[in-house]
């Protein structure tokens, strides 16, 4: 298969920017910096972008030319500015299939929050990648549905794209403000990360309802299962980073091209018969 989409799990807080300013050598940092690179390389011309941080009633896609800065995150110690290109052809591709497949996405302005910023911070400091802000929307089944149309238009359209999520996995901003650490963070994580890795990321929502009820996942994985849609129900991710914090997790997943139903039939059947997240 023609590896024309790339896909990737980050995490945004704060902190990985005070880790900067003090020079603390962070392994989630770091690894974004180096896939960064890497991608480079390969010659990545958008990146579409998954914020958990835009959460709404229905699919939005920000495709306006020029992306200003949005500072959502209060009472840190460094804040940066990431004004950046958008790439509204692309996003008007994106629109079109979406209203042709009865998703029924809408443009809307939005802007780059730190979901978005963080993250390419570190992977493209020089701000020269062009950017399309995406929301969190719908049931897991819709958000599904909805990465596999944006997965069939990217490579439709040739060009070579990387599909940013990004999220933590626990996300228990209460634990984090207390400093409170307990073991089923830690466990949620790493089932999570377990799952993706092991191409079974479509049973996420079969996972133990109070383990996930605990940890608080911050796109309720509709952010995630947007990603499987776009690269397959199967793909398995790897990680390449991870880190936490009190009920936080930072993990870093780098997703390659995979096989991928291309029938509606087929990803319906892959979707799991019990749960739903609305």
């Amino acid at each position: 298969m023609k590896d024309t989409i790339r896909g990737l799990i980050a995490p945004h807080a704060p902190t990985m920017l005070e880790d900067e300013l003090d020079r603390k050598a962070s392994a989630v940092n770091i690894k974004l910096q180096e896939i960064g690179k890497e991608l480079l390389d390969w010659g990545i011309e958008a990146v579409v972008a998954v914020s958990t941080h835009w959460q709404t009633e229905s699919f939005l896609v920000d495709d306006a030319d020029f992306h200003r800065t949005v500072t959502d995150y209060y009472g840190f110690r460094r804040e940066i500015e990431y004004d950046v290109a958008g790439k509204p052809e692309l996003a008007r591709q994106l629109l079109a299939s979406g209203e042709k497949n009865l998703v029924y996405p809408a443009a809307a302005q939005h802007g780059v929050d730190h979901a978005i910023t963080i993250p390419l911070h570190f992977m493209f400091p020089e701000k020269n990648i062009p950017v399309i802000p995406v929301s969190v929307a719908g049931s897991a089944l819709s958000a599904f549905r909805w990465g596999r149309i944006l997965g069939h238009t990217l490579r439709q359209w040739g060009g070579k794209t990387l599909m940013l999520v990004s999220g933590s996995l626990s996300h228990d901003l209460m634990a984090f403000m207390t400093g409170r650490r307990r073991d089923e963070y830690e466990a949620f994580d790493r089932q999570v990360m377990q799952l993706l890795t092991a191409g079974n990321g479509m049973d996420l929502l079969n996972m133990d309802s109070r383990l996930i009820a605990a940890a608080k996942p911050e796109g309720a994985f509709r952010d995630l299962y947007m990603l499987l849609g776009a690269m397959g129900s199967q793909s398995r991710g790897r990680v390449a980073a991870y880190e936490n914090l009190p009920g936080v997790g930072l993990g870093v997943i780098e997703f390659t091209e995979a096989a991928y139903a291309e029938t509606e039939e087929e990803w319906l059947a892959a979707f799991p018969a019990s749960g739903s997240i609305h």
